[in-house]
């Protein structure tokens, strides 16, 4: 069993809240149903930086916890994740986009064996150096979030890999975090 999450890819472009304050409705993206009452977030797609060009992506960057997804990308993996969450329109004149909210929160982090940097004086982590999970906690689960973790990364399994990388989507990436021993 391997654990994933999604990874930046340097010169992607990004969905991008058009108010800033919306950036509030993402933080809220805590392992809650939101469907009911969803009123779609206008987004637009940063292209270009005052550095360099942002290239197409199927996985437009938005933050680690919340995938967003073109078109390409939700026929890929959409019936997956929906298994797990909500596929939540968004409002973008570019693009027909998606963002993905993971209701599905299991208590699969091994404590013991993952190293954390807790915030002084709090139980709470700060930054996670290296995972461990509970494997007879995730047997089946292909997509889940961590109590522990709610605005921290989505955490995928190779299925959901897999099925990017036949469809052959563009610009997404995955970093491995944890593999259960044989």
């Amino acid at each position: 069993m391997r654990i994933y999450e999604f990874e930046i890819v340097e010169g992607q472009e990004w969905a991008l809240p058009v108010d800033d304050r919306d950036f509030e409705v993402f933080r809220g993206f805590d392992g809650t149903p939101r469907r009911e009452g969803w009123e779609p977030v206008r987004v637009y797609l940063l292209k270009e930086t005052e550095h360099h060009l942002c290239e197409y992506s199927d996985f437009p960057w938005l933050h680690q916890h919340v995938p967003v997804l073109k078109r390409r990308a939700v026929d890929a993996v959409g019936e997956v994740l929906s298994k797990y969450g909500e596929l939540l329109p968004l409002s973008c004149d570019e693009a027909e986009l998606v963002a993905f909210n993971a209701c599905r929160v299991i208590d699969a982090l091994d404590l013991e064996g993952t190293q954390v940097v807790r915030f002084p004086d709090s139980e709470r982590i700060m930054r996670v150096e290296s995972y461990a999970f509970k494997a007879e906690t995730l047997q089946g689960v292909q997509v889940f979030k961590v109590p522990q973790l709610l605005l921290g990364p989505l955490f995928i399994d190779q299925t959901v890999v897999d099925l990017v990388h036949q469809a052959r989507l563009e610009r997404v990436a995955f970093r491995l975090l944890w593999e259960s021993k044989p």
